[in-house]
Parts: C-alpha cells; structure tokens; sequence
C-alpha cells in the first residue's frame, strides 16, 4: 500500500453495499484503504462493473487506473486480490514513465 502512495496513487474501493456494512468489513479486515458506498450501483454501472440480477446487485471485482486527469489508463478485469497490489504498482510505474 505504501509503494503504490509513493507513486502518487490514491487507493479507493467502491461497492454496492451500505456505508454501515462497508465499515464492518474494513474494520474486520484491516483494510488500508478507504472503501465507497455506490447503493445504487450507478458507478458500477458507468464502469461495466455491476452484476444486475433485479432484487440483488453486486460488484465485479475489477480495478480501474485513473490518470491524473481522470480518465482510464488501465482495466484489470476479474482482479485476485493476493495479486491486484503488484498490478496496481506496474500500472503506476509504466504510467510515470509514459
């Protein structure tokens, strides 16, 4: 988590669940990161990353690369999260060389 601040990157995770929920789980986690109540979905959705099945709404586990002007510079779809941190910090780096 520190390298991937140290190349300028703000980490951030957003779900479909409630705020309340969100905090429980990064609590019970210890997550370092901050996560983001979309209960809607219309984020996810705008990424292509929202599973509809009409009463249920979930969130597929992609990450997304934000320039720093916003928009995407890399999508990794399906992520593992053992191996999301060290893709996050190639994407970073190749981004600083670009």
């Amino acid at each position: 988590m520190m390298e991937i601040e140290a190349l300028g990157a703000v980490v951030c995770g957003l779900s479909v669940d409630g705020s309340e929920r969100l905090a429980r789980f990064a609590e019970k986690y210890r997550l370092p990161f901050v996560l983001l109540s979309d209960r809607g979905g219309a984020v996810a959705a705008r990424y292509g990353s929202l599973i509809n099945l009409g009463l249920l709404k979930f969130a597929r586990r992609n990450t997304f690369l934000i320039d720093p002007k916003g928009r995407v510079a890399a999508v990794y779809l399906g992520v593992q999260p053992a191996r999301n941190a060290a893709d996050m910090i190639a994407g970073l780096k190749e981004l600083n060389r670009a």
